[in-house]
């Protein structure tokens, strides 16, 4: 039976690989679509470097997406406002995937990076 939430944690480092973070900045998850990108959430990092985030998939469902359950994921790191830092899109992240030999769900979390962020 597919899940109703999911959640998300990304790390991100800075240019000498240790923790990015700071009240200062916001991360934002997102996936895109091909007319409006759909915001899932909004957080500030943790001291560990990591965001987390927990999101419904209705939140995923959109007029240019109805149904979807594989979005395309990205994170948006901004400083007062002003983008600082983007990541590749990660295309069609599979939330209800089972695993190949047990045919059990893999998981429902999912785990990112560590992006590096040098801006």
């Amino acid at each position: 039976m597919p899940a109703d939430l999911f959640k998300v944690i990304a790390r991100f480092e800075n240019a000498e690989g240790r923790p990015f973070f700071g009240s200062e900045y916001k991360v934002t998850l997102l996936d895109q679509d091909r007319l409006f990108d759909d915001k899932l959430g909004s957080v500030s990092l943790n001291e560990d470097g990591t965001a987390e985030f927990v999101f419904s998939v209705s939140e995923v469902f959109s007029i240019d997406s109805p149904g979807e359950r594989t979005p395309d994921l990205y994170f948006l790191i901004t400083e007062h406002g002003n983008e600082v830092f983007r990541s590749d899109v990660i295309p069609e992240v599979d939330f209800d995937a089972t695993d190949p030999v047990t045919g059990r769900e893999d998981t429902l979390t999912k785990e990112f990076g560590p992006f590096r962020v040098t801006g």
